[in-house]
């Protein structure tokens, strides 16, 4: 893929709207453009300062006052990105640092836009041997289909997510909520009704059973399948996510962005050293390579952090087992030019163990970042009051 290629899925068809006007003027788009990609574009006097996304139609439909509340409070400020500049690794780091499903470019005195969609397209071709199980979640947020859809809106916010797998009694996928399904079942119809416009249909409330009114049947893949067989599925069913599954039961979830930060840790390798210890268990190449990519991805979110870093890890497996996967101990210790961590931590076969473990380790990196942050702060009062 060159800049050539992505020169020709340049698109124009957005509207921009200015930053004073009110929430309300763009809560009809959910409706207008319900199936076809659509961009808004914020500006404040002259000058494009951002977009505002789809959620954030959503995040105003439900607002008690939309008709006063002025776009600027939601607007999601992003980079443009220069023509000159367009190549595929920029491209897709402004998709995952701003995300959105477009991205602006700054054409001849106008605007153009990228979409996702167009964009995953193009990187098929360098997907097809990459299989789901290198780029999914393992971590599937779920609640049962007989839970209210307050509680799903609430395990959504809590885990900072705007979708969530349902399942049944025996935890197989029965069904996606999203944030927009409950708007679009549940609030939206009910503000109609208030205004008169009701069909007579009795009200529902956040407290009933999200199986009334979540989506299905879901669209799943298999582990073993290729990231461009899931793209294909994302594209052809209009949806952007898809769950993992192995005989029912959810085994990971892909989203869009998880694609593209997959392509972007192959592209763009990070530079540390890594040492694997294990005790009465055989590594295979899946679990080899799991581990290098949980590692990777985890060094690319602090990369900016600490310069230079040694990841020593020590795997030992327990004699209990939980349908047929071993319980295993996992040791991390992190060497970096600010401080050694030290973490511990156990689960369920290998991939689990070493993502419980690297979630703590993040815990502590992040606190010791926010601890230095502090300390700068403090510093610089001190700097500004002996002035």
């Amino acid at each position: 893929m060159d800049a050539e290629s992505l020169k020709e899925i340049i698109r124009e068809d957005y509207e921009v709207i200015d930053a004073e006007e009110t929430i309300s003027k763009v809560i009809p788009s959910l409706d207008r453009y319900e199936d076809s990609p659509h961009a808004i574009l914020v500006r404040e006097g002259k000058k494009i300062i951002g977009v505002i996304r789809e959620r954030d139609l959503l995040r105003g439909s439900v607002m008690v006052n939309p008709h006063e509340t002025k776009i600027k409070s939601f607007v999601v400020k992003t980079g443009i990105l220069k023509l000159s500049d367009l190549d595929p690794l920029k491209l897709a780091r402004r998709f995952v640092e701003d995300s959105t499903p477009f991205v602006i470019l700054q054409l001849n005195g106008k605007h153009g836009l990228i979409y996702i969609n167009d964009f995953l397209e193009l990187l098929k071709p360098e997907l097809k041997k990459v299989k789901v199980r290198e780029v999914m979640n393992p971590n599937v947020i779920t609640v049962n289909a007989y839970d209210s859809a307050a509680k799903a809106l609430a395990t959504m916010r809590n885990h900072g997510i705007d979708r969530i797998v349902i399942v049944d009694d025996n935890h197989r996928v029965s069904g996606i909520l999203t944030v927009k399904d409950v708007v679009d079942r549940i609030i939206s119809p009910r503000k109609r009704a208030r205004m008169g416009d009701g069909s007579g249909e009795k009200e529902k409330t956040l407290s009933i059973m999200v199986e009334s009114v979540m989506s299905y049947p879901v669209v799943t893949a298999d582990a073993k399948d290729a990231v461009a067989d899931v793209i294909d599925l994302m594209l052809k069913n209009r949806i952007s996510s898809v769950v993992i599954t192995r005989d029912g039961l959810p085994e990971g979830i892909v989203i869009k962005k998880d694609i593209l930060e997959y392509y972007l840790r192959k592209s763009i390798p990070i530079s540390y050293d890594i040492q694997i210890v294990t005790r009465d268990i055989e590594l295979d190449d899946f679990e080899k390579d799991a581990i290098s990519d949980d590692i990777n991805k985890f060094m690319r979110k602090f990369k900016d952090f600490f310069k230079n870093a040694l990841v020593s890890l020590y795997i030992k497996r327990h004699k209990e087992t939980f349908r047929g996967l071993p319980l295993i101990f996992v040791r991390i210790k992190l060497t970096t030019d600010k401080k050694t961590f030290f973490v511990t931590g156990e689960s369920w076969g290998v991939e689990f163990a070493i993502h419980a473990t690297l979630k703590k380790l993040e815990r502590e990196v992040l606190k010791e970042k926010e601890l230095l942050l502090d300390q700068r702060m403090q510093q610089k009062v001190v700097e500004e009051f002996l002035e």
